[in-house]
């Protein structure tokens, strides 16, 4: 990818068919029984199916339990004063997650420069989330009894992947990279005056499959040029995008729980007895446990094997989205809780040991006054 703003003529490339497609991810449940879902929405006759990859992936990509996706209708949205008809699905994950996309077709024949600026107008655009949230509070109200322990955490992530399928102006991946401002487009920056640093830092996380295609990853979006057609790369990345909104959550359940821990040590010390030591310890494990069962599903969800373009794609998404870095800071804290859990235990068996010593001399102070009695008599 040439990293020289002034090389880049976007005026040459336009898009004949393609897709903006916005990720809106919500945390809904601990697990979700995906066969009961099936159920409920056998029942409503809602259209659904399994998620399954295109390409012949059997060895580099491998997914545990398959989501569900739920197709939702149309949805109309605002985008630079001009309405559009998005498509709209679920996907339902069994460790807990809804996705909502939201598809807008790109008209045919939108020049490069136009879709910068339809960028930067999506990124600026608050009502997509607005919308998602809607149609989640919908959706998760139909699927009550399919989700155990129901979240009502208010976070999300959001993600929006250009989807190209066929393109004017380029012939390979390499003319595409020198004629198309890639880097603006991922950034919603219509600023052409991006600094060499940023353009430079895409290129670690571009892959190709041919040499007419293209996938070109960021933190909060991708860019996909799959002349076939195929979504496999899109349903890579939405996958991974679902692995960060999880190390999100339970980042910032874990620092609830932790503070609540905290706060409740601190009033059984000042005597006011929030909670006994033993319930403290118990809380304490239990966390404890659940974590550490979290990253085993979702770390066990998808399996990649071997050095293939989807599963390069998967690993190249999780080191731009960071997911080490936020797992890393869920097993420090699990770590602490394991801590306070040894602490309380070893303050409930002191002060088991103490009930049991004041127990004995009770006894030992009522068997020599019963002797004494004895005596007396």
């Amino acid at each position: 990818m040439n990293p020289k703003p002034e090389t880049y003529s976007g005026e040459t490339i336009k898009i004949r068919k393609g897709t903006i497609m916005l990720y809106r991810c919500f945390d809904i449940a601990e697990e979700v029984n995906l066969s009961k879902v099936e159920q409920i929405l056998t029942q409503e006759a809602s259209p659904k199916e399994r998620l399954r990859l295109s390409r012949p992936t059997g060895q580099a990509v491998v997914i545990k339990n398959a989501p569900i996706t739920i197709s939702l209708g149309e949805t109309s949205i605002t985008i630079m004063n001009r309405e559009y008809a998005a498509e709209t699905t679920a996907r339902i994950w069994d460790y807990g997650v809804l996705s909502i996309l939201f598809q807008l077709t790109i008209p045919e024949g939108t020049d490069w420069n136009q879709l910068l600026g339809k960028s930067a107008a999506i990124e600026a655009n608050s009502e997509i989330d607005a919308f998602a949230r809607k149609r989640a509070k919908e959706l998760t109200g139909r699927l009550q009894d399919a989700l155990q322990q129901p979240s009502e955490w208010e976070g999300l992530e959001d993600y929006t992947i250009y989807f190209l399928e066929h393109v004017e102006g380029a012939r390979n991946a390499v003319e595409f990279s020198e004629r198309a401002d890639i880097p603006a487009l991922m950034l919603g920056e219509t600023d052409r005056n991006l600094s060499k640093e940023n353009r430079e830092a895409l290129a670690e996380y571009t892959y190709s499959y041919r040499d007419n295609d293209l996938a070109v990853i960021d933190w909060n979006s991708a860019l996909v040029w799959e002349p076939s057609g195929m979504r496999d790369i899109p349903d890579v990345l939405e996958f991974a995008v679902t692995h960060l909104l999880e190390m999100r959550y339970y980042d910032d359940l874990i620092d609830r729980r932790l503070g609540l821990l905290y706060d409740s040590i601190e009033a059984r010390r000042r005597n006011k007895g929030r909670l006994p030591f033993w319930k403290l310890s118990h809380e304490a494990s239990t966390r404890f446990i659940e974590f550490s069962e979290f990253l085993g599903r979702v770390e066990n969800s998808l399996k990649v094997v071997g050095d293939f373009y989807l599963a390069r794609a998967f690993r190249g998404a999780i080191r731009r989205f960071r997911v080490a870095d936020w797992q890393g800071s869920i097993s420090r804290k699990m770590n602490i809780l394991a801590q306070v859990s040894e602490l309380l235990q070893g303050e409930v068996n002191t002060q088991r040991s103490m009930l049991l010593e004041i127990i004995i001399i009770v006894l030992i102070a009522f068997e020599i006054i019963y002797a004494l009695a004895g005596v007396g008599h």
